[in-house]
């Protein structure tokens, strides 16, 4: 069989999709980027908190802090002996008073950005959260499927005791907390199979807290279903955009729907948009929902907080879902991206090394000021729009720009090391410095829907079902079948092209920006696909071919056979070279 070839930008996870570290350049680390949740008693101040922060590099750290709540300050400590971390000697205290007297019952949420204009790796934040009257609820209402189980979280500052009225009613510790020692309690509920369809009551007497508004009683219902149950994907939105930052819509736009946790078929009205009737609502302008989606647009909103909800209707047992929106309008500035917000374009894990020539993706804000603009094919330009990406110093090629991400390819010149990464305005402005691990090899087999699937095409002519997209079928569960994508389990025998990222180096050598030859480039270290990872006998087979996929740049593909011992059902994988590297995990279907 010939070199089979796909168009990777068919494939979902594509489209979401300086020599080292100066010596004399600080680098700013947190011990936690969270304090919290701290229970705080209505009407009494919360106390104060520390996160300690150090220095990875040489030079020396100037911090400042701000805080975006008023009943949350901040101030910057004296150097000492590091405390809760063995990173580092010496540390600088982050103190933060809660001026929490003012506050309604409930949970509020401050964000202090912790920045040095010559640090590497800053503005950095911490989330600081409290709960105001405590975390524990007079009452709470569970829906589960029959045989099910569901949980709340009730995040205390101190342990708790307890006793229950019912055998299928518990309270249990999910882990150890943060490094503050808070204590993340959950209250449990689990339908055993002697418990049918119905309503059940309980009652779970928490007692031995030092915080008063911890111990009490809580009433619990249970009601079993045997009818979908509605869960909002994410309990809240919130963003922060400038003034002038084009709309956030299509694959851009916040993620937001339900899922059913029950049984049967959820069934899914189309959702509402309701402005809240506080101060600061802006009114329904900015945000709307129509048949492409979510659009938020703030280019007609002033400096300030707009709030809003979604409404989300369904056949659900449970009833309407309700999802809050907050969007905060900020001044235009310079571009800023997020701490470890360099990420590879296949796993998108924080502060996972990457390799020359690798596909990757800038996070932040205010990276552009223009809609989101897709780049040429490739020879690819390193200047989209209004934003060029540095490596440093050195323009980096452009797959695409908009407003809070970018992806670019690294440049192949890239030295192995720190290597620090800018975004830059054709206005002049400059970004914060981020540094990213750069190895020799760091191979990332590319995922579909958000994993544990991996980018894989069976080279089968989708067995002739047309249309097909791609030229092959994708090797996963029918469920997943789209119209022109359809999908179902491979066969031995089957041919499969897994596209990948960070594979090293090729013969010949390609240039980072520059179309893969169609007379073909191949790894120079032919790696093995392993089928059946975590099995008793693992299978390892070698592809027919290795390397990159001819006109794209920095894509590359393997060429496998399923062997005849490949074990059937889902499948987990991985591919591994010679000198020990290996991918991520990633799975197929096998029948």
């Amino acid at each position: 069989m010939g070199l089979k070839t796909i168009r990777c930008l068919a494939f979902p996870v594509i489209l979401f999709s300086f020599a080292a570290v100066s010596q004399a350049a600080s680098q700013l680390r947190l011990v936690s980027s969270t304090v919290g949740p701290v229970s705080v008693a209505q009407g009494a101040g919360g106390g104060t908190q520390a996160v300690e922060a150090y220095n990875i590099g040489s030079g020396s750290l100037n911090l400042t802090v701000s805080s975006s709540v008023t009943w949350l300050s901040a101030s910057v400590g004296s150097s000492r002996a590091c405390t809760t971390t063995r990173a580092s000697q010496t540390c600088i205290p982050l103190n933060f008073t809660l001026n929490t007297q003012s506050l309604p019952a409930g949970a509020a949420t401050g964000i202090v950005t912790v920045s040095d204009s010559n640090a590497v790796d800053a503005p950095q934040t911490i989330t600081v959260t409290v709960e105001v009257g405590g975390s524990v609820p007079a009452s709470h209402t569970f829906y589960v499927p029959p045989n099910g189980s569901g949980n709340l979280a009730i995040p205390t500052n101190s342990d708790l005791r307890w006793n229950s009225s019912a055998s299928w009613l518990s309270l249990a510790v999910n882990g150890f907390g943060s490094f503050q020692f808070n204590y993340p309690f959950q209250i449990q509920v689990t339908a055993t199979s002697a418990q049918p369809v119905g309503a059940y009551n309980g009652s779970l007497t928490l007692t031995g807290s030092s915080f008063a508004a911890d111990n009490k009683s809580v009433a619990v219902t249970m009601n079993v279903t045997d009818q979908p149950i509605a869960q909002a994907i994410g309990s809240q939105i919130n963003l922060q955009l400038a003034q002038g930052a084009p709309p956030l819509e299509g694959l851009f736009a916040p993620a937001f729907g339900l899922v059913n946790i029950g049984q049967g078929s959820l069934v899914a009205q189309t959702p509402t948009i309701g402005t809240s009737l506080t101060t600061g609502s802006c009114g329904a302008a900015w945000i709307t929902y129509g048949s492409a989606g979510l659009k938020v647009d703030p280019s007609s909103l002033p400096v300030g907080a707009c709030n809003a909800t979604i409404t989300l209707a369904s056949n659900a047992v449970n009833g309407t879902q309700t999802v809050p929106v907050t969007l905060t309008i900020v001044p235009k500035g310079p571009p800023v991206i997020a701490y470890q917000g360099v990420l590879d374009n296949a796993t998108f894990v924080p502060g996972d090394s990457v390799s020359p020539g690798d596909v990757m993706v800038v996070k932040g804000d205010q990276l552009s000021f223009s809609a989101y603009t897709a780049g040429p094919a490739p020879p690819l330009a390193t200047q989209l729009a209004d934003t060029s990406v540095l490596v440093n110093g050195t323009a980096a090629p452009l797959f695409y720009t908009s407003y809070g991400q970018i992806a670019f390819q690294l440049p192949s010149t890239t030295a192995t090391g720190a290597a620090l990464v800018q975004v830059k305005r054709t206005d002049g402005s400059l970004s914060n410095s981020v540094s990213v691990n750069v190895v020799a090899r760091a191979p990332k087999v590319l995922q579909l829907f958000g994993g544990p699937w991996g980018a894989i095409v069976n080279a089968d002519s989708c067995g002739g079902i047309t249309p097909c997209a791609l030229g092959g079928s994708l090797p996963l569960p029918a469920s997943y079948s789209q119209p022109g994508y359809p999908a179902y389990p491979a066969k031995v025998g089957d041919t499969l092209v897994i596209y990948a990222i960070g594979m090293g180096p090729t013969t010949p050598a390609v240039a980072s920006g520059q179309p893969s030859p169609g007379t073909l480039a191949y790894l120079s270290d032919i790696p093995s696909v392993n089928f059946g990872l975590g099995v008793t006998s693992n299978i390892v087979a070698t592809p027919s071919f290795a390397g990159l996929t001819p006109t794209f740049a920095g894509l590359y593909q393997l060429n496998v056979t399923i062997p005849p011992n490949a074990p059937k059902g889902i499948v987990n994988m991985i591919v591994g070279f010679p000198d020990g590297t290996v991918s991520n995990e990633f799975s197929i279907a096998i029948q």
